[in-house]
Protein backbone atom coordinates (compact mmCIF):
# COMPACT_ATOMS: atom_id res chain seq x y z
CA UNK A 1 0.00 0.00 0.00
CA UNK A 2 1.54 3.56 -0.88
CA UNK A 3 0.91 6.56 0.74
CA UNK A 4 2.05 8.81 -2.23
CA UNK A 5 -0.40 11.55 -3.79
CA UNK A 6 0.53 10.12 -7.04
CA UNK A 7 2.69 7.60 -8.76
CA UNK A 8 3.74 7.85 -12.45
CA UNK A 9 4.31 5.34 -14.89
CA UNK A 10 8.20 4.28 -16.05
CA UNK A 11 9.83 6.40 -18.44
CA UNK A 12 12.98 6.06 -20.14
CA UNK A 13 14.56 8.80 -19.48
CA UNK A 14 13.93 11.97 -16.41
CA UNK A 15 15.95 14.53 -16.17
CA UNK A 16 16.43 16.60 -13.10
CA UNK A 17 16.70 20.13 -14.14
CA UNK A 18 15.64 22.47 -16.76
CA UNK A 19 18.47 24.45 -17.36
CA UNK A 20 20.77 24.54 -20.38
CA UNK A 21 21.98 21.18 -20.12
CA UNK A 22 18.89 19.59 -18.90
CA UNK A 23 17.06 20.77 -22.16
CA UNK A 24 20.16 20.15 -23.96
CA UNK A 25 20.23 16.23 -22.85
CA UNK A 26 16.59 16.23 -24.11
CA UNK A 27 16.83 17.71 -27.18
CA UNK A 28 20.19 15.44 -27.99
CA UNK A 29 18.06 12.46 -27.05
CA UNK A 30 15.18 13.73 -28.80
CA UNK A 31 16.97 13.12 -32.27
CA UNK A 32 17.27 9.52 -31.63
CA UNK A 33 13.59 9.66 -30.94
CA UNK A 34 14.05 9.33 -27.35
CA UNK A 35 11.70 10.61 -25.09
CA UNK A 36 12.19 12.51 -21.90
CA UNK A 37 10.56 13.61 -18.61
CA UNK A 38 12.03 16.94 -17.33
CA UNK A 39 11.47 18.04 -13.35
CA UNK A 40 11.88 21.41 -12.60
CA UNK A 41 12.35 23.10 -9.14
CA UNK A 42 12.11 26.00 -10.16
CA UNK A 43 9.06 28.13 -11.19
CA UNK A 44 10.56 29.38 -14.94
CA UNK A 45 12.79 27.33 -16.97
CA UNK A 46 15.81 28.00 -18.28
CA UNK A 47 17.94 27.51 -14.69
CA UNK A 48 21.07 30.28 -14.66
CA UNK A 49 20.21 31.26 -18.02
CA UNK A 50 17.91 34.37 -16.95
CA UNK A 51 16.97 37.14 -19.63
CA UNK A 52 14.64 39.95 -18.43
CA UNK A 53 13.45 43.13 -20.34
CA UNK A 54 13.49 46.65 -18.99
CA UNK A 55 10.50 49.22 -19.69
CA UNK A 56 11.75 49.49 -23.72
CA UNK A 57 11.97 45.58 -24.33
CA UNK A 58 15.73 45.83 -23.98
CA UNK A 59 16.77 42.19 -23.55
CA UNK A 60 19.11 42.32 -20.14
CA UNK A 61 20.94 38.88 -18.78
CA UNK A 62 20.78 38.48 -15.39
CA UNK A 63 22.62 35.04 -15.86
CA UNK A 64 24.50 33.32 -18.79
CA UNK A 65 25.87 35.40 -21.29
CA UNK A 66 29.21 35.54 -23.21
CA UNK A 67 30.88 32.46 -24.81
CA UNK A 68 33.72 32.56 -27.35
CA UNK A 69 35.08 31.57 -30.81
CA UNK A 70 36.50 27.92 -29.02
CA UNK A 71 32.91 27.47 -27.96
CA UNK A 72 31.94 25.09 -30.66
CA UNK A 73 29.61 23.02 -29.48
CA UNK A 74 28.06 25.75 -28.66
CA UNK A 75 28.03 27.59 -32.05
CA UNK A 76 26.69 24.42 -33.62
CA UNK A 77 23.89 24.32 -31.44
CA UNK A 78 23.02 28.19 -32.56
CA UNK A 79 23.33 27.23 -36.07
CA UNK A 80 20.92 24.15 -35.53
CA UNK A 81 18.47 26.38 -33.86
CA UNK A 82 19.03 29.48 -36.73
CA UNK A 83 19.99 31.43 -33.85
CA UNK A 84 22.07 34.26 -34.60
CA UNK A 85 25.26 35.69 -32.35
CA UNK A 86 27.06 39.06 -32.44
CA UNK A 87 30.13 40.29 -31.08
CA UNK A 88 30.36 41.79 -27.82
CA UNK A 89 30.64 45.93 -28.21
CA UNK A 90 33.88 46.41 -26.76
CA UNK A 91 35.42 49.37 -28.91
CA UNK A 92 36.43 53.19 -27.66
CA UNK A 93 37.65 54.53 -24.25
CA UNK A 94 37.95 52.05 -21.91
CA UNK A 95 38.22 52.95 -17.91
CA UNK A 96 40.01 51.87 -14.62
CA UNK A 97 38.95 53.09 -11.47
CA UNK A 98 41.37 53.18 -8.85
CA UNK A 99 40.87 55.57 -6.72
CA UNK A 100 37.94 57.75 -5.11
CA UNK A 101 40.72 60.72 -5.15
CA UNK A 102 41.01 60.57 -8.98
CA UNK A 103 39.49 60.32 -12.36
CA UNK A 104 39.38 57.05 -14.02
CA UNK A 105 42.14 55.65 -15.67
CA UNK A 106 41.66 55.60 -20.05
CA UNK A 107 42.71 53.52 -22.50
CA UNK A 108 42.00 53.12 -25.93
CA UNK A 109 40.04 49.43 -27.20
CA UNK A 110 40.59 48.75 -30.86
CA UNK A 111 37.23 47.17 -33.07
CA UNK A 112 37.33 44.02 -33.63
CA UNK A 113 38.57 42.28 -30.71
CA UNK A 114 36.91 39.08 -31.04
CA UNK A 115 36.29 38.89 -27.19
CA UNK A 116 33.32 37.37 -26.36
CA UNK A 117 29.84 37.20 -28.07
CA UNK A 118 26.65 37.22 -27.62
CA UNK A 119 22.93 35.77 -28.78
CA UNK A 120 20.75 38.06 -30.53
CA UNK A 121 17.83 38.49 -29.01
CA UNK A 122 19.06 37.36 -25.67
CA UNK A 123 20.40 34.02 -24.32
CA UNK A 124 16.97 32.68 -23.36
CA UNK A 125 16.20 32.91 -27.07
CA UNK A 126 17.83 29.24 -27.02
CA UNK A 127 16.29 28.03 -23.90
CA UNK A 128 12.58 29.10 -26.40
CA UNK A 129 13.80 27.63 -29.34
CA UNK A 130 15.20 24.18 -27.26
CA UNK A 131 11.56 24.11 -25.83
CA UNK A 132 10.05 24.74 -29.50
CA UNK A 133 11.82 21.44 -30.21
CA UNK A 134 11.28 19.25 -26.82
CA UNK A 135 8.06 20.01 -26.33
CA UNK A 136 6.38 21.40 -23.12
CA UNK A 137 4.13 18.08 -22.48
CA UNK A 138 7.00 16.49 -20.58
CA UNK A 139 8.12 18.84 -18.70
CA UNK A 140 6.75 19.83 -15.13
CA UNK A 141 7.83 23.00 -13.11
CA UNK A 142 7.77 23.59 -9.53
CA UNK A 143 9.37 20.06 -8.37
CA UNK A 144 11.56 19.51 -6.06
CA UNK A 145 13.40 16.28 -6.01
CA UNK A 146 14.17 14.82 -2.28
CA UNK A 147 14.66 11.25 -2.80
CA UNK A 148 16.43 8.70 -5.27
CA UNK A 149 16.14 5.09 -4.55
CA UNK A 150 17.90 2.70 -6.75
CA UNK A 151 14.83 -0.68 -7.71
CA UNK A 152 17.35 -2.41 -10.08
CA UNK A 153 15.50 -2.38 -12.89
CA UNK A 154 14.91 1.07 -12.65
CA UNK A 155 15.07 4.21 -10.41
CA UNK A 156 12.65 5.68 -8.16
CA UNK A 157 12.14 9.73 -7.94
CA UNK A 158 10.24 11.41 -5.07
CA UNK A 159 9.38 14.95 -5.09
CA UNK A 160 8.33 17.20 -1.79
CA UNK A 161 4.88 16.44 -2.66
CA UNK A 162 5.84 12.83 -2.27
CA UNK A 163 4.90 12.46 -5.94
CA UNK A 164 6.80 9.16 -7.52
CA UNK A 165 8.23 9.06 -11.12
CA UNK A 166 10.31 6.08 -11.95
CA UNK A 167 13.03 5.90 -14.64
CA UNK A 168 15.40 3.88 -16.68
CA UNK A 169 17.98 6.16 -16.74
CA UNK A 170 17.98 9.25 -14.49
CA UNK A 171 20.07 12.59 -15.55
CA UNK A 172 21.24 15.23 -12.92
CA UNK A 173 21.18 18.42 -15.28
CA UNK A 174 21.53 20.22 -11.86
CA UNK A 175 24.94 21.30 -10.66
CA UNK A 176 26.40 18.49 -8.01
CA UNK A 177 26.81 20.82 -5.26
CA UNK A 178 23.42 21.26 -5.08
CA UNK A 179 22.32 17.49 -5.65
CA UNK A 180 24.18 16.32 -2.60
CA UNK A 181 22.70 18.69 0.16
CA UNK A 182 19.02 18.21 -1.37
CA UNK A 183 18.92 14.62 -2.10
CA UNK A 184 18.94 11.37 -0.30
CA UNK A 185 20.21 8.14 -2.15
CA UNK A 186 19.12 4.49 -1.55
CA UNK A 187 21.79 2.91 -1.84
CA UNK A 188 24.06 6.33 -0.85
CA UNK A 189 26.29 7.65 -3.60
CA UNK A 190 29.73 6.01 -3.18
CA UNK A 191 32.28 7.76 -0.87
CA UNK A 192 34.61 9.38 -2.99
CA UNK A 193 31.66 10.79 -5.47
CA UNK A 194 29.83 12.14 -2.51
CA UNK A 195 32.94 14.33 -1.51
CA UNK A 196 33.75 15.87 -4.79
CA UNK A 197 29.87 16.79 -4.83
CA UNK A 198 30.38 18.68 -1.51
CA UNK A 199 33.03 20.11 -2.89
CA UNK A 200 32.47 21.51 -6.47
CA UNK A 201 32.01 25.07 -6.95
CA UNK A 202 29.32 26.36 -8.65
CA UNK A 203 28.94 28.28 -11.55
CA UNK A 204 26.94 31.85 -10.62
CA UNK A 205 26.76 31.04 -7.15
CA UNK A 206 27.11 34.43 -4.85
CA UNK A 207 27.55 36.38 -8.31
CA UNK A 208 25.36 39.81 -8.42
CA UNK A 209 24.61 41.05 -12.08
CA UNK A 210 23.25 44.18 -12.28
CA UNK A 211 21.72 46.18 -15.42
CA UNK A 212 20.81 49.47 -16.67
CA UNK A 213 19.15 50.36 -18.95
CA UNK A 214 18.16 54.03 -21.06
CA UNK A 215 16.93 55.47 -24.00
CA UNK A 216 20.14 56.46 -25.64
CA UNK A 217 23.77 55.23 -26.00
CA UNK A 218 25.29 58.19 -24.79
CA UNK A 219 28.26 56.33 -23.48
CA UNK A 220 29.06 55.39 -27.33
CA UNK A 221 27.91 58.99 -28.42
CA UNK A 222 30.79 60.62 -26.16
CA UNK A 223 33.26 57.68 -27.67
CA UNK A 224 33.23 55.27 -24.75
CA UNK A 225 32.77 51.68 -25.20
CA UNK A 226 31.14 51.44 -21.77
CA UNK A 227 33.74 48.70 -20.21
CA UNK A 228 34.88 49.63 -17.10
CA UNK A 229 36.93 48.12 -14.07
CA UNK A 230 36.62 49.25 -10.78
CA UNK A 231 39.05 48.50 -7.65
CA UNK A 232 36.69 51.28 -5.83
CA UNK A 233 32.58 50.96 -6.93
CA UNK A 234 30.29 48.87 -5.97
CA UNK A 235 29.99 47.54 -9.50
CA UNK A 236 33.39 46.23 -10.19
CA UNK A 237 32.84 45.12 -13.80
CA UNK A 238 30.58 47.31 -16.74
CA UNK A 239 29.85 46.34 -20.01
CA UNK A 240 27.95 47.87 -22.65
CA UNK A 241 24.76 45.90 -23.26
CA UNK A 242 22.91 47.16 -26.20
CA UNK A 243 21.10 45.01 -28.37
CA UNK A 244 22.33 43.61 -32.24
CA UNK A 245 20.18 45.84 -33.42
CA UNK A 246 21.31 48.74 -31.77
CA UNK A 247 17.92 50.01 -30.92
CA UNK A 248 17.68 48.71 -27.34
CA UNK A 249 20.75 50.29 -25.28
CA UNK A 250 21.67 48.92 -21.82
CA UNK A 251 24.53 49.11 -19.54
CA UNK A 252 25.44 46.00 -17.23
CA UNK A 253 28.00 44.03 -15.20
CA UNK A 254 28.58 42.56 -11.82
CA UNK A 255 28.52 43.99 -8.29
CA UNK A 256 31.11 43.34 -5.33
CA UNK A 257 30.43 41.08 -2.37
CA UNK A 258 29.47 43.97 -0.13
CA UNK A 259 26.08 44.35 -2.48
CA UNK A 260 24.70 41.54 -0.33
CA UNK A 261 24.28 43.28 2.97
CA UNK A 262 22.68 46.80 0.99
CA UNK A 263 18.75 47.28 -0.23
CA UNK A 264 17.53 47.36 -3.55
CA UNK A 265 17.61 50.73 -3.52
CA UNK A 266 21.20 51.28 -2.24
CA UNK A 267 22.16 49.39 -4.93
CA UNK A 268 20.44 50.96 -7.64
CA UNK A 269 21.98 54.93 -5.94
CA UNK A 270 25.04 53.81 -5.78
CA UNK A 271 25.18 51.67 -9.40
CA UNK A 272 23.65 54.99 -11.02
CA UNK A 273 26.07 57.34 -8.83
CA UNK A 274 29.26 55.05 -10.20
CA UNK A 275 27.76 55.49 -13.98
CA UNK A 276 27.76 59.44 -13.63
CA UNK A 277 30.85 59.55 -12.56
CA UNK A 278 32.20 57.07 -15.06
CA UNK A 279 30.20 58.42 -17.91
CA UNK A 280 28.97 61.85 -17.27
CA UNK A 281 25.47 63.14 -15.66
CA UNK A 282 23.20 61.35 -18.16
CA UNK A 283 23.68 58.42 -16.66
CA UNK A 284 21.38 59.30 -14.23
CA UNK A 285 18.53 59.02 -16.61
CA UNK A 286 17.75 55.91 -16.64
CA UNK A 287 14.47 53.76 -17.90
CA UNK A 288 15.17 50.88 -15.46
CA UNK A 289 17.59 49.44 -12.86
CA UNK A 290 17.51 45.47 -12.30
CA UNK A 291 19.68 43.33 -10.35
CA UNK A 292 19.69 39.35 -9.35
CA UNK A 293 21.82 38.22 -6.50
CA UNK A 294 22.24 34.11 -7.10
CA UNK A 295 22.40 33.17 -3.41
CA UNK A 296 19.08 31.58 -3.26
CA UNK A 297 17.81 27.86 -2.81
CA UNK A 298 17.75 27.01 -6.19
CA UNK A 299 21.70 28.22 -6.37
CA UNK A 300 23.26 27.82 -2.86
CA UNK A 301 23.02 25.71 -0.39
CA UNK A 302 22.27 27.35 3.14
CA UNK A 303 25.62 24.94 4.37
CA UNK A 304 27.41 25.95 1.03
CA UNK A 305 31.65 27.34 2.08
CA UNK A 306 33.71 29.34 -0.35
CA UNK A 307 34.74 27.23 -2.91
CA UNK A 308 37.42 29.12 -5.33
CA UNK A 309 36.28 29.38 -8.66
CA UNK A 310 35.46 26.55 -11.23
CA UNK A 311 36.99 24.43 -8.36
CA UNK A 312 36.34 20.32 -9.16
CA UNK A 313 34.69 21.77 -12.92
CA UNK A 314 34.80 18.39 -14.79
CA UNK A 315 36.36 16.10 -12.29
CA UNK A 316 36.85 12.58 -13.64
CA UNK A 317 34.21 11.05 -11.28
CA UNK A 318 31.05 12.65 -13.24
CA UNK A 319 32.69 10.97 -16.36
CA UNK A 320 31.12 8.06 -15.32
CA UNK A 321 27.16 6.46 -14.41
CA UNK A 322 26.20 5.18 -11.05
CA UNK A 323 23.87 2.83 -10.04
CA UNK A 324 24.37 -0.25 -12.65
CA UNK A 325 24.65 3.03 -15.54
CA UNK A 326 21.32 4.16 -15.00
CA UNK A 327 22.39 7.26 -12.91
CA UNK A 328 24.37 10.28 -15.00
CA UNK A 329 25.47 13.67 -14.23
CA UNK A 330 24.91 16.29 -17.08
CA UNK A 331 25.64 20.05 -16.23
CA UNK A 332 28.30 22.56 -16.59
CA UNK A 333 30.44 22.21 -13.81
CA UNK A 334 30.64 18.28 -15.01
CA UNK A 335 32.50 19.37 -17.84
CA UNK A 336 36.47 18.95 -17.99
CA UNK A 337 36.78 21.01 -20.65
CA UNK A 338 34.59 24.51 -20.16
CA UNK A 339 33.15 23.33 -16.64
CA UNK A 340 31.58 26.70 -15.92
CA UNK A 341 30.59 28.36 -19.45
CA UNK A 342 27.48 27.44 -21.77
CA UNK A 343 29.81 25.51 -23.49
CA UNK A 344 30.22 23.04 -20.65
CA UNK A 345 26.73 22.41 -20.38
CA UNK A 346 25.91 21.59 -23.97
CA UNK A 347 29.19 19.44 -24.01
CA UNK A 348 27.94 17.44 -21.12
CA UNK A 349 24.54 17.56 -22.48
CA UNK A 350 25.81 15.83 -25.50
CA UNK A 351 28.05 13.34 -23.86
CA UNK A 352 25.46 12.24 -21.92
CA UNK A 353 22.76 11.90 -24.45
CA UNK A 354 24.51 9.61 -26.72
CA UNK A 355 25.67 7.20 -23.34
CA UNK A 356 21.71 6.34 -22.69
CA UNK A 357 20.76 6.34 -26.64
CA UNK A 358 23.86 3.66 -27.00
CA UNK A 359 22.09 2.05 -23.67
CA UNK A 360 18.69 2.12 -25.05
CA UNK A 361 18.95 1.36 -28.87
CA UNK A 362 21.56 -1.52 -28.07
Amino acid sequence: MTTTKNINSLEDVIIIGAGLSGLATAYELKKSNIQCRILEAQSRLGGRIHTIYGNHKTPMEMGATWFSKDHSHLLNLLSELNLPHFEQHTEGIALFETSQKEKPQTYKVPPNTHSAYRVKGGTHSVVQSLIKQIGLDGISLNTQITDLTDLGNCIKVTDTQNNEYFGTHIVFAVPPLLVIHSTKFEPPLPQNLSNIMKQTQTWMSGSIKFSVEYKQPFWRENGFSGSVFSQIGLATEIYDHCNFEESRFALKGFLGDSANHLSFLDRKNQVTSQLANCFGLAALQLESYHDKIWTDQHIQPKSEVFLPPHFNNGNILFDASYMDDKLHFATTETNKYFGGYMEGAIRSAGATAKKIATQLLA
